[in-house]
């Protein structure tokens, strides 16, 4: 079964839905390229909107790795840490090349990653909240 496959059968609720996330991030990202521009350090706001797309792209890519792992006949945690750890082990790669490479700029990367977790954090936090006062 393909990754799009494991995503279609698991129930629309639970997916999360990346839309309003892409559009803060999206937001956040040329907001930060417009300051980073008039302050003369245009890098840096390039290098945190990589580090948007980077979140993004972990985001994506969790949502695939436990698609697949759960509609496995059997679902192995090992399976999601390992995919968790490779998958975090690549980002952070790319993110300290990226900081160490172009010094101070290239430090915007990991700006722009946390930002992106706090943005997916707010977001889900947001979806739980709103399905509680639902009940």
């Amino acid at each position: 079964m393909s990754a799009a496959d494991a995503v279609s059968t698991i129930p629309a609720g639970k997916v999360l839905n990346l839309r309003r996330p892409l559009l803060v991030a999206g937001a956040f990202a040329v907001l930060g390229l417009v300051v980073s521009g008039v302050l003369g350090h245009i890098l840096a706001g390039v290098f945190g909107t990589v580090g948007l797309a980077l979140g993004l792209v972990n985001t994506l890519l969790v949502q695939r790795s436990v698609s697949r792992v759960t509609i496995s006949e059997n679902p192995s945690k090992r399976a999601l840490a390992l995919s968790a750890l490779g998958r975090l082990a690549v980002i952070t790669a790319i993110a300290l090349l990226i900081a160490i490479l172009v010094r101070p700029e290239g430090m915007g990367v990991f700006v722009g990653l946390a930002l992106f977790q706090l943005i997916i954090t707010a977001n889900t936090a947001g979806t739980v909240v709103k399905e509680l006062r639902q009940q």
